[in-house]
């Protein structure tokens, strides 16, 4: 039965005109209607669907959402912000600590509360695997009613399964098996284990919603239910799936690293059926208020082009720079040179640049070049703080049937095919943080102030605090990548007119080169307040007739188990791999989230209430000191670098160092501080820059004054760096007798590692080689 139309109102707080629910913008101001069908899930959902039984299709709850069926509704004003409550229910945290994995997890839009229902701890979702209206080619708006599977659920896994390609049911096996690490760590893997919960949006694996764990679900259950889709697997994969699952089920594949690289076995393999093209454009405009383009892209030239290999030709590079007059343009093309002058010598010296482990590990090395040669130059030049230059970096890297996506601030990256446009990027800004770390909902985030404050960005610091982010996506059909600088992001522009200005590039309507100009003066008109870099790449699909694979090619690939990476699948009461920690490379590196129990205890509880205390604190002095030390970061982008300790700190258990490497300075005193629960200070001197245990002089003690004799720049590529130091005993002994007046060196990047800080000293020294004007 087709649900009643319902009426938008329009999010323009000056018209709020009532429109068709089938309109894309408003008929009146022309404003995009954004349409958001919601899900209902809650500890109240059992009771909301007794009650649905006595609900029409159309009635409307809490004065704005209309119900489309069951559990499922339409917000009619889109432009007001959903209720949100105080304390987020520990059946709410998982949605935003796996905020890195919104591609495929839905997010919280805010709470359910209506009389009529009377049932409470309802939440509404948001971008989960419900369909949206997809236009007419032409866009038109003709059409009286939206297109009937608008507003449904998309279909689940196991439905779609027996009409897809060999190719496309390993990818998408392989992204089940890459969100099982991290939903292990937030209790909800059994989700992966519900065929209701499981959904598919073209090649994409969408859930529906996250159930917590009632026990303790194993990578043999899960070998258990894929074993269920072996009958109906294509008959090129199904010895392979039987055998694969057979592992599972025997305990053979003991981490889901293991599976990971399995599958990736296997796509490899099917990937050669299929012939692919990927074609770039991309342009900077300086746009219409800016004096200069501190922007800059790979490849530099307008025209498109085609590619089918890996290297410099299938990269394609958006970088926005940060310093304004200080140098923001110098750093976007500094990083672009040092990524290609890297890649490029990988390409060289590892003639097979083709392992997905291999391609990851240099993706991000890449990144750490062009942060170091930045750092250096502003180290050179001793520019602290804001008077650093610095810049955003989004990549893609295309090889054989994958993508790379590679990324450290807010430049972003768009996946859109056919059926959808999906960010795959997450801005490291304070927002997104705060998400990951489950103290607030993301739409409430975006409302407070220095939310869009940049976290990270490259040249604003040491290499060993940096954490590009690498996504993989296996493509098995004609898609657009979308790689764009702040400049058009902002305001929601991609969300609202990728249908009328990228969709058609897509659909064959426009050339990528027209695509790319026609999203340039889109920025120009709607946000006109930044430069703008845009880059497509276009991937074309075809099949390889002259392909020949065999299923006992695919069973070769299974023959030998490849050894652990870097985390087991542990109990999540068990020890788990904690925030900051390096994870495998054959799953995203993202923000990192904080695994957590399936059933979390009280003692968790408080120490969750007391985080996010001290971040509610830290997060408005952060405010506070950005309104009154700077302007938001859309009236100046330039100045958009957070400055609170906390948000530049990494995400380490650890207190970061309470002076950092680029505002120490030779010729000045500091004392050395222990954390509390530190007894001693295991710091070591020693001779020369070397760890070995020959060259060690002496532990330093806590509390003992040193003197920065030296601080070398950085150079790229080096992984450690160093100080010496004069140790400054006091002037009476007897500690002076025992440590006396050493020269020698200390390695910076292990005052974190010991939770030691350093922290500038008044201390005044009337005679030995410690006295100084500091």
């Amino acid at each position: 039965m087709q649900t009643p139309a319902a009426t938008i109102i329009c999010p323009n707080y000056t018209c709020e005109q009532p429109n068709a629910e089938h309109h894309q913008f408003c008929e009146k101001c022309r404003t995009p209607l954004p349409k958001r069908y919601l899900w209902v899930v809650g500890t109240g959902v059992q009771k909301f669907k007794e009650k649905f039984k006595d609900l029409k299709s159309g009635e409307v709850l809490a004065d704005r959402y209309v119900l489309k069926g069951d559990r499922l509704l339409l917000d009619t004003k889109p432009g007001k912000v959903p209720d949100v409550p105080v304390e987020i229910p520990d059946l709410i945290l998982p949605y935003l600590r796996l905020f890195s994995h919104r591609i495929h997890v839905p997010q919280v839009y805010g709470q359910l509360v209506d009389q009529k229902i009377s049932s409470s701890g309802l939440w509404l979702l948001e971008q989960g695997p419900i369909y949206a209206e997809i236009p007419t080619p032409s866009g038109s708006e003709a059409r009286e009613t939206p297109p009937p599977q608008t507003g449904k659920l998309m279909p689940p896994l196991i439905g779609q399964w027996a009409k897809a390609s060999p190719l496309r049911q390993l990818n998408w096996l392989w992204q089940i098996a890459n969100l099982w690490h991290p939903f292990m760590g937030e209790g909800v893997a059994g989700s992966l284990l519900n065929p209701e919960l499981i959904r598919v949006e073209g090649s994409i694996v969408r859930l529906l919603e996250l159930r917590l764990d009632s026990k303790f679900p194993t990578l043999e259950n899960l070998g258990q239910f894929w074993s269920q889709w072996v009958s109906t697997a294509n008959p090129l994969i199904a010895p392979f799936l039987e055998k694969l699952c057979q592992l599972l089920i025997d305990g053979e594949i003991k981490t889901s690293d293991q599976l990971v690289a399995l599958l990736d076995r296997g796509l490899n393999v099917c990937g050669q059926l299929q012939q692919r093209e990927y074609a770039i454009a991309t342009d900077t405009n300086q746009g219409p208020s800016r004096r200069r383009n501190e922007d800059a892209c790979y490849p530099n030239e307008s025209s498109t082009k085609l590619t089918s290999e890996s290297g410099l030709s299938s990269l394609a590079i958006v970088c926005d720079g940060i310093g304004g007059h200080e140098g923001g343009n110098v750093a976007s093309n500094m990083a672009i040179d040092a990524v290609k002058k890297h890649i490029q010598q990988q390409q060289t010296s590892k003639a097979n640049l083709t392992d997905p482990r291999t391609i990851t590990t240099t993706l991000v090395q890449a990144a750490g070049a062009a942060n170091e040669a930045i750092s250096a130059k502003n180290d050179s030049q001793q520019k602290q703080g804001r008077q650093r230059m610095g810049t955003t970096l989004v990549m893609s890297y295309t090889h054989a049937h994958e993508l790379y996506i590679t990324h450290v601030g807010d430049s972003r990256a768009y996946w859109i095919n056919r059926s959808g446009c999906r960010q795959v990027t997450i801005d490291d800004d304070v927002a997104s943080r705060h998400v990951c770390f489950g103290y607030i909902l993301y739409r409430d985030a975006l409302q407070q102030p220095s939310s869009g404050s940049l976290v990270q960005a490259l040249g604003m610091g040491p290499s060993a605090h940096l954490h590009p982010s690498v996504e993989r996506f296996v493509i098995d059909e004609d898609c657009l990548f979308l790689l764009c600088s702040d400049g058009l992001s902002d305001n929601d522009r991609v969300e609202q007119y990728w249908q009328s200005k990228i969709l058609p590039v897509l659909n064959g309507e426009l050339s990528l080169t027209q695509g790319v100009n026609l999203l340039i003066d889109l920025a120009n008109y709607h946000n006109g307040h930044d430069n703008v870099t845009v880059a497509l790449v276009h991937c074309r699909v075809s099949p390889n007739e002259t392909a020949q694979i065999t299923p006992e090619a695919l069973l070769a690939e299974l023959e030998q188990i490849p050894l652990p990476l870097m985390h087991p699948d542990a109990h999540p009461d068990e020890d788990t791999e904690l925030p900051g920690q390096e994870v495998s490379s054959s799953a995203p590196t993202k923000l990192a989230t904080r695994p957590t129990g399936s059933r979390p205890f009280l003692p968790i509880l408080l120490a969750i209430v007391l985080v996010v205390g001290l971040g509610i604190v830290a997060f408005y002095l952060n405010s506070l000191n950005n309104m009154t030390g700077s302007n938001n970061s859309e009236s100046n982008p330039e100045n958009r670098l957070a400055t609170n300790s906390q948000d530049n700190s990494t995400t380490s258990s650890n207190p970061p160092v309470s002076v950092q490497w680029e505002d120490l300075t030779t010729g000045t005193l500091y004392q050395i501080k222990a954390d509390s629960n530190v007894s001693e200070s295991p710091l070591s001197l020693y001779k020369n820059k070397s760890k070995n245990k020959s060259e060690e002089i002496a532990k330093i003690a806590t509390d003992t004054v040193i003197l920065v004799k030296e601080k070398p720049g950085n150079i790229t590529g080096d992984t450690e760096k160093w100080l010496q130091v004069q140790v400054c005993p006091p002037e009476d002994p007897p500690l002076g007798d025992k440590i006396k007046s050493q020269l020698g060196w200390i390695p910076f990047g292990e005052l974190n590692q010991a939770q030691i800080n350093l922290e500038k000293s008044d201390k005044k020294y009337t005679n030995g080689p410690c006295v100084v004007n500091n």
